[in-house]
Formats: structure tokens, C-alpha cells, sequence
């Protein structure tokens, strides 16, 4: 009876939680007098405008916001794993000088908001001239904490016998790194996707440091929203609604992976 009334718990919480996101897509295909009937969800009528709309650049350049979001947080997705890696290898299986204060900084970098760093940020970027381009998000964003102290547990895991065998084998560091990235790709994967979702949906520096061309989809969405006074609110659901797929596509697709890695950094 406890188990059967665990489960009923949670699918209705399951289903309060993804109730918001059912409501945005269905909104995008209602009308503005629709949308504000709390009671209505279903549309009438299915009608494509809004997304006809968003894909011809009528209120919004959707294509090209959408591109600047997704060059952007893959690249700083991809540099921030690779330093990630690098630093938590170098930290974990070498005798470094000053590795304890390596890892300090990047726990200071975890702990210190992001909202504090970004007037320095902004000063910074527009003495290097990068301001208003995505280089100025791109660069920066790919120094994380975060990945060092998750790398770090996954390679404390590896027998230090794996190393001293490939150093007699003449084999440099890097090389074996190279050798043991397939054994953490789990975990690769899903510091990948976690540095993708956090870049996908930043506000603050895009807002700061980005031009109006430059912009990233989530900002633009905000400054649609804020002018949705004279634009149908289906456009805004509909832009809302894509926004979204990227990470739940690769959610759906790497989940098993991403399962892996937390059970191995939980078990460290």
C-alpha cells in the first residue's frame, strides 16, 4: 500500500512539475484571448502562425538568435570540458606545486557568484575589444569549477599503477589522459550537457556583453516578452517552446550516460 501510494505521489508530482511546459506548447498554437482562460488548455483550432512567424524573422530572428545560443554554448561546453579534464588529470595522479591552490580557486570559483564577476567582466572585455561579440562570453565561460572538482573525483578512481606502467611505457601525460578518456566518457557526456544548459540559459552577461545581433535566444525571448504588448503571445510560447529542445534532446538521448556518471562520482 506505502509502495502504491509512493507511486501515485510521485506521478502527481511528476505531472505538476511538466504541467507549466504542456501548457507553453499548447499555448503557442492559441490565440491571445485563449491564452488568458486559465481553465482552457487544449487551442481550438491548431494553427502553425506562430511558428511561421518566428521562422521567417517576423518579431524575432529566431534563426539566427538560435544559432548565436547554440555556437555558444557548445563552444564553451567543449573548451570548458577540455580544461576540466586536463586540470582534474594533472590534479589528481601528478605531484603538482601548488595543486592545493589550484584546486582551491576553482572551489572559490563554484562558491563566488557569477553576478559579482560582472561589471569586472564587462570592463575586461571591452579593454581586450571582444565586447559586444561572442568571444567575450565564449573565452570566459570556459573556466569552470565546477568541472574540476567533478573530474577530479572520476580520475581519483584510477589505480595510480595505470599511470607509473604507462610513465615506464615512456608514454607522456597526455598521452595518457588520451588512453583513459573512453573509461570517464560518461562522465565527459554529462559535464558536457550540465556546461550546455547552464550557457543555454545565462541572462546577466549575454545582457551585458552582447550586441543586439549577438544576442543569445533565451535574452531574446525576454525582450519579446517584454514587448508582447503589440506581438501574439503564441509567438512568444512557440520561441519558448524550441528554446527547450537542444537540452531535452540531449537529455533523452545521453540520460544513461549521464546515470553512470553520477552514480561513479557519488560512489568516489
Amino acid at each position: 500500500m506505502k509502495k502504491i501510494a509512493l507511486y501515485f505521489f510521485l506521478i502527481g508530482s511528476s505531472l505538476w512539475c511538466i504541467y507549466p511546459f504542456i501548457w507553453m506548447f499548447f499555448s503557442s498554437f492559441k490565440t491571445n484571448r485563449e491564452i488568458y482562460q486559465p481553465t482552457t488548455l487544449m487551442p481550438a483550432s491548431y494553427e502553425w502562425k506562430a511558428y511561421e512567424n518566428l521562422f521567417a524573422g517576423e518579431s524575432l530572428s529566431f534563426l539566427q538568435f538560435f544559432t548565436n545560443s547554440l555556437l555558444l554554448s557548445t563552444g564553451q561546453a567543449i573548451l570548458a570540458t577540455m580544461l576540466s579534464v586536463g586540470t582534474a588529470f594533472v590534479l589528481a595522479k601528478f605531484r603538482l606545486k601548488g595543486g592545493t591552490l589550484i584546486l582551491g580557486l576553482a572551489i572559490l570559483l563554484i562558491l563566488i557568484p557569477k553576478q559579482t564577476l560582472a561589471v569586472p567582466m564587462f570592463e575586461w572585455m571591452n579593454w581586450l575589444g571582444w565586447q559586444g561579440s561572442l568571444w567575450s562570453l565564449l573565452l570566459p565561460g570556459a573556466i569552470t569549477g565546477l568541472g574540476v572538482v567533478f573530474f577530479l573525483q572520476l580520475f581519483r578512481n584510477f589505480p595510480n599503477e595505470w599511470i607509473e606502467l604507462a610513465r615506464i611505457e615512456g608514454l607522456s601525460p597526455m598521452k595518457t589522459l588520451l588512453l583513459l578518456l573512453p573509461l570517464v566518457s560518461p562522465g565527459l557526456v554529462t559535464f558536457f550537457i550540465l556546461h550546455f544548459v547552464l550557457s543555454w540559459q545565462e541572462h546577466l552577461l549575454p545582457l551585458l556583453l552582447l550586441d543586439d545581433e549577438s544576442i543569445t535566444l533565451p535574452l531574446a525571448i525576454t525582450k519579446l516578452q517584454d514587448s508582447s504588448y503589440r506581438i501574439p503571445l503564441s509567438v512568444t510560447m512557440a520561441a519558448a517552446t524550441l528554446s527547450i529542445l537542444p537540452m531535452l534532446l540531449a537529455f533523452g538521448i545521453f540520460f544513461g550516460k549521464m546515470k553512470t556518471a553520477l552514480r561513479e562520482v557519488a560512489h568516489s
